[in-house]
């Protein structure tokens, strides 16, 4: 305490400490309050996202419903009696089969769907109704699976490089394997159109699509349909070349 004996004028002092003051007091009970407040609000805010996430995946999927594999003959009955064991997804050799969340919401939970921005239907390919133990895809025959339409293609011409730009594309009509996509030259440029009752779904001209996005999108259909069998037109009689007559190359 040397400063006390120094100060000339006995402005300094030594006395007891006072009392804290208001401002840096701090109330157990105010505390406890705050942080409760804090947790309460933080519960809440996430309590909220989670239920706004489930509201908005389960229109989501209602708007734009899965598109079900063939042999599961209807959305509803695919739902109903799939046990989501995955053993469908193990099977396929596209790998097309994907598990989902919430988009048979809110009847199926990790229930597969055709998933057409990973993969595509094999069209030689109905492994998963045989290997499927519920019934869920049943067991048909590939004849069959060939002309079930289990979705549409739409195509979307305000996004096509061909209709926007004018220029060739041709990717979905080349992996088309049942020849539901035609094309309309018009001043060189081939504008692809797609003939629907030929069309069976198997999403391999929305992944072919070069688009982003794509432009061109399988649609589900809820009760599976019956596509017609594609045929090849008959060559011309005029066009066809005359018995023993070489090609002209």
């Amino acid at each position: 305490f040397n400063c006390l004996d120094a100060c000339s004028q006995a402005t300094i002092s030594y006395q007891r400490r006072r009392g804290q003051t208001g401002v840096n007091s701090w109330s157990p009970a105010r505390r406890g309050f705050i942080i409760g407040g804090v947790t309460a609000a933080t519960a809440g805010f996430f309590a909220f996202n989670t239920n706004l996430r489930a509201f908005l995946s389960l229109h989501a999927a209602q708007a734009n419903p899965p598109v079900t594999p063939p042999g599961s003959l209807s959305a509803t009955r695919f739902t109903k009696t799939c046990t989501a064991c995955s053993l469908c997804i193990s099977v396929c050799p596209t790998q097309v089969l994907t598990p989902t969340f919430a988009a048979f919401a809110p009847s199926g939970l990790l229930q597969p769907k055709m998933n057409y921005e990973k993969s595509s239907c094999d069209y030689e390919c109905n492994a998963c109704g045989r290997i499927c133990p519920t019934g869920a895809i049943l067991p048909i025959g590939l004849d069959e699976k060939k002309l079930t339409q289990i979705g549409e293609a739409e195509l979307l011409k305000d996004v096509c490089v061909v209709f926007v730009d004018h220029q060739n594309c041709g990717a979905c009509g080349e992996v088309c394997p049942t020849h539901a996509i035609r094309f309309t030259d018009r001043e060189n440029i081939l504008y692809p159109e797609i003939d629907k009752q030929y069309c069976i779904g198997c999403g391999a001209c929305q992944l072919a699509c070069p688009t982003t996005p794509r432009s061109i999108v399988v649609h589900a259909n809820p009760v599976h349909k019956k596509a017609e069998k594609y045929v090849h037109p008959e060559t011309p009689v005029d066009q066809k070349i005359p018995a023993g007559q070489d090609f002209p190359f």
